[in-house]
């Protein structure tokens, strides 16, 4: 069984993870939590966040219960060479829970500047959300290749 992936950064975008997965999430699959002793920052000369620890903090996020194992190599595909999967607790409520989740493979510092996912959908979803979902769909496409049948 596999954990559920606590995301912290653009794929909190709804709209972006659709156009990832290829399906919207259902909504009762989709948990607003946050991950205490973490804060998302900016990755460095990126537009998308790093999670990195950080003693009394809590970054914001949300917990994914449904991917299916392909979504899962999917995301990691996605996601590339800055991150690795790693594990996180996640509380919903009052409620903690072992997840995934996406850790940079660089050291990042602590800016003290959460990275923030509305300043992000103002400034580069527009102009980044169909690049991402053709880089998706292509992945998509190269994972069934591989795949088993």
């Amino acid at each position: 069984m596999h954990l559920p992936l606590f995301v912290y950064g653009t794929l909190r975008d709804p709209d972006l993870l659709a156009g990832i997965l290829d399906r919207p999430l259902r909504g009762e699959k989709v948990h607003v939590a946050r991950a205490p002793g973490f804060r998302a920052v900016h990755y460095p000369g990126r537009i998308y966040p790093a999670l990195i620890r950080v003693p009394g903090a809590a970054a914001e996020g949300l917990l994914l219960t449904d991917l299916t194992p392909f979504e899962r190599d999917l995301l990691d595909a996605f996601e590339g060479e800055e991150y690795r999967r790693g594990t996180v607790a996640a509380m919903v409520e009052e409620e903690l829970f072992e997840a995934d989740a996406y850790l940079p493979v660089i050291t990042v510092a602590d800016t003290g500047e959460d990275w923030s996912l509305a300043r992000w959908q103002a400034e580069h979803k527009p102009r980044v959300l169909d690049a991402e979902a053709a880089t998706a769909a292509d992945l998509r496409l190269r994972l069934i290749a591989i795949r088993p049948h």
